[in-house]
């Protein structure tokens, strides 16, 4: 398990679709009810106030550059103290594993496949998951490189074609509501976009093959996928208004709507499907891959593939029950998610930062790999 290895180009690939996944379509309503017509503004500086989020992750990788998240916890809380940091980690990447196949299947059969049933979808979806990680971290590393160059490519025709129907009168007055509302808009998109970045920790830098260039292709990743969600709720907002965007549960979907030039480029809407299903795919193998992995160090397990199967399972069946309807889902994700994140994403690797700086400086342990340092 140890000998698998991932390029730095997949690092790009893979840490884009961690921060897009959760974001493209679902956080628009929120921030923009937050924000009005300046919720662009806090999605732009929530790419900045993800920056120190993520130089304590590589900061961590740096310092432990052959070892998981997991056992960075261990190592520096020491056995029970550290097991129990792991294993709540280790919970939220499998809620993520079961949250992401019913938000798929709310999706599609809301939106695009209406007389398919929830569990047909959510069967599919799980099912592929547990194929990519059977198929191992270095074939479904390679297949997200192509599914990021696709939703690249898509994301961009499709923001050049809304163009005509943008208003720019649509952002203004600018700061009408002052400064508060931007800034509280801005941590609801870290929320989504730079902390579930925490799970990369389990592939980074671990899995990598040349540390050097890790840390700037995590960058260059994290840039790529909250570029994607800031444009997507720029044009939102210029398409749509922030009053339709507050109200919409898709907004993006819905501004793909108003593409239609003659009989060429209709139906455009389906595109922003195709980048959803990718980047939803990354995110939530990803999590699921964090969750095996993780689980078979704690239970010092040689092959982490018996896992899957049993688990997978697991996931079909909490897929089902997690969210009663719509509006529950919605509520958990202002109310539950965000603190729920924070802690995980912000607070936890803080806090064994702290402890490193102490055990390092204070109580001058030899802790940490001296050649990751600097």
């Amino acid at each position: 398990m140890n000998e698998t290895k991932i390029t730095s180009r997949q690092i790009i690939s893979l840490t884009a679709g961690v921060t897009t996944a959760g974001s493209v379509l679902v956080i628009g309503a929120l921030i923009a009810s937050t924000a009005k017509q300046d919720a662009w503004i806090g999605s732009f500086l929530a790419i900045l106030f993800g920056i120190p989020v993520i130089w304590v992750f590589l900061f961590l990788g740096r310092r432990f550059p052959r070892m998981t998240f997991v056992e960075i916890s261990r190592e520096l809380l020491g056995k029970w103290l550290g097991t129990v940091v792991a294993g709540s980690f280790l919970f939220l990447c499998l809620q993520i594993s079961f949250h992401t196949p019913w938000f798929m299947s709310d999706f599609m059969t809301s939106q695009v496949m209406p007389e398919t049933p929830h569990y047909v979808i959510r069967a599919l979806y799980i099912a592929a998951m547990s194929i990519a990680i059977l198929y191992g971290l270095e074939a479904f590393a390679r297949a997200s490189e192509i599914f990021m160059l696709v939703v690249s490519v898509l994301f961009v025709f499709v923001m050049v074609m809304v163009i005509p129907n943008a208003k720019i009168e649509n952002l203004l007055p600018v700061f009408e509501n002052g400064l508060i509302p931007v800034l509280k808009s801005s941590v609801f998109v870290t929320c989504f976009i730079a902390l579930p970045n925490i799970t990369m920790m389990m592939v980074y830098p671990a899995r990598l093959d040349d540390l050097n260039k890790g840390e700037k292709s995590f960058l260059k990743g994290y840039f790529l996928g909250g570029g994607i969600t800031c444009i997507s709720i720029l044009m939102s907002v210029l398409v749509l208004g922030w009053a339709i965007t507050a109200n919409s549960r898709f907004s993006v979907f819905r501004f793909a709507n108003l593409i239609n030039v003659g009989i060429v480029f209709s139906r455009i809407e389906v595109i922003v499907f195709v980048v959803w299903v990718l980047t939803q795919f990354i995110f939530c193998t990803i999590y699921f891959y964090a969750f095996v992995i993780g689980l078979s160090q704690l239970l010092k397990l040689k092959n982490h593939k018996r896992l899957v199967l049993p688990l997978a399972l697991i996931l079909l069946t909490m897929s089902e029950v997690i969210f009663p309807d719509v509006a529950y889902q919605e509520h958990w994700a202002v109310f539950t998610w965000i603190p729920y994140i924070f802690t995980h994403g912000f607070v936890l690797p803080v806090f064994l930062l702290m402890v490193y700086w102490i055990k390092k400086r204070v109580l001058k342990m030899d802790i940490g790999d001296n050649r990751g340092q600097k």
